[in-house]
C-alpha cells in the first residue's frame, strides 16, 4: 500500500511537471510571438515609405504562418525570425502592391524555408532574401518565378551574378 500510494504521488508530480512543462512553452511561444509582431510593428514604418502597410490582422496571421511553416519544413530560428529581413528585402520592390501584400509575403516566406532546407548552407539568409529579390524583380513581381526557380538556377545565379533568364527558361522547359 505504501508503494502505491507513493506512486500515486510521483504520477502526480511527473503530471504537475508536464503541465509546468506546457505553461513554459505556452509562455516562451507567446514571447517569440510578441517579440515579432513589435519588429513588424517597427518594420512597418519602413514598408509605409514605400505604401505598403501590415495590419495588425496581417501581422499576427503571418506569425502564424511563420510558426506553421517552420515546422512543416522541420527549421527552427535561433534568434530572431528571418520575416523581418524578407519584409525589409522585398518592400521597396516596384512591382510588390499593398492589394497582394500579405499573400505575397505569405507565399514568400514559404518559399524561403524551403529554399533554405534545400541549399543548407550554400547561401546565407540574407544571400538567398537578395537571390529571391532578384528573381521577383527579373520576372516583374512574379512569385511564381521565384517559387517555379530550381535551387541551382538561384545558387548559381546569386553566387556568379548570372542571368535569370536563362535559369527560367530551363526550369520551364524541365517541367513540361
Amino acid at each position: 500500500m505504501y508503494a502505491h500510494g507513493q506512486r500515486g504521488k510521483l504520477n502526480a508530480n511527473k503530471e504537475g511537471a508536464y503541465q509546468v512543462e506546457q505553461d513554459n512553452r505556452h509562455a516562451l511561444a507567446l514571447a517569440r510571438e510578441q517579440g515579432l509582431l513589435s519588429q513588424l510593428r517597427a518594420i512597418n514604418e519602413r514598408s509605409g515609405r514605400f505604401g505598403l502597410q501590415l495590419s495588425e490582422h496581417a501581422m499576427l496571421e503571418l506569425s502564424q504562418t511563420r510558426e506553421r511553416a517552420l515546422v512543416e519544413h522541420g527549421r527552427v530560428e535561433l534568434g530572431g525570425s528571418v520575416l523581418p529581413a524578407l519584409i525589409d528585402g522585398f518592400c521597396d520592390s516596384p512591382f510588390l502592391l499593398q492589394e497582394e501584400y500579405e499573400a505575397t509575403l505569405l507565399e514568400l516566406l514559404d518559399a524561403f524555408y524551403y529554399f533554405k532546407n534545400e541549399c543548407g548552407e550554400q547561401l546565407t539568409d540574407d544571400e538567398l532574401i537578395a537571390a529571391m529579390r532578384e528573381r521577383y524583380d527579373a520576372y516583374d513581381g512574379s512569385v511564381d518565378a521565384v517559387i517555379g526557380t530550381s535551387l541551382e538556377a538561384l545558387c548559381r545565379a546569386r553566387r556568379l551574378g548570372q542571368d535569370y533568364d536563362d535559369g527560367w527558361q530551363e526550369d520551364e522547359e524541365e517541367d513540361e
